[in-house]
């Protein structure tokens, strides 16, 4: 018995290194196998997750809004500009006579024809003074040898005064801003145009680009 046990003995000094070499073979493949089976081992099944809710089969058809209703009296809606009608002093005060404003043709005696006479002239002895009719800005101021200083003044809106047969010299500056009643020129000769006519302002008013009768603006009967 002794001797069997001495030489088991002998054999496991001589193969230790293989036997423990086999143990660690056998270890790794022992690992290898669990994570294998455990890679594809199927996942077991959470019951804590329900089917997800599937949304109804009919949506539901938004309510469209009513149309607002536009109160014609609500102080919130903005007003449109009101532009105040706006009146006319005389250009020439205490004229002598006025020449009447005529879309017909009517006899010049300068120009010896017959010729429209798209203007209201206001007859004063030379010198008298010429006002603005009314607030503006100084527009043009042009001297030519037909008809003398011509001063134009913008009031706003589309409005403009046309002052013609002004006296050389005797003018306001252009860009200035004048008020109603304001001198802005002399009564002259200087319109060769109507020279034989006497002193007197050729009085125009212009709305809009058109050239209309200034007695939509002036009272005559207060000349």
């Amino acid at each position: 018995m002794k001797r069997t046990n001495s030489k088991t003995l002998n054999f496991l000094r001589r193969n230790a290194l293989y036997l423990i070499l086999a143990l660690c073979i056998a270890a790794i493949g022992l690992s290898v196998t669990l994570v294998l089976v455990n890679k594809y081992k199927a996942p077991a099944t959470d019951a804590s997750i329900t089917d997800p809710i599937e949304p109804d089969k009919d949506p539901v058809t938004p309510v469209e809004p009513d149309d607002p209703v536009i109160d014609p009296a609500d102080p919130t809606e903005p007003d449109e500009p009101v532009i105040k009608p706006i009146s006319f002093v005389m250009p020439v005060e205490n004229a002598t006579d006025i020449g009447e404003y005529s879309e017909q043709m009517v006899f010049s005696s300068t120009m010896n024809r017959f010729t429209a006479h798209l203007a209201i002239d206001f007859f004063a002895p030379e010198g008298t003074d010429v006002v603005a009719v009314a607030d503006g800005t100084v527009e043009k101021v042009e001297t030519t040898l037909l008809q003398g200083t011509t001063i134009v003044i913008n009031h706003g809106n589309g409005l403009k005064t046309i002052y013609n047969s002004l006296a050389d010299g005797e003018s306001v500056a252009l860009g200035k801003t004048v008020k109603k009643g304001e001198t802005i020129g002399k009564v002259s000769v200087t319109n060769r145009q109507e020279s034989k006519e006497g002193a007197h302002l050729h009085f125009q008013v212009e709305e809009n680009g058109e050239i209309i009768d200034p007695a939509k603006y002036l009272q005559l009967d207060e000349k």
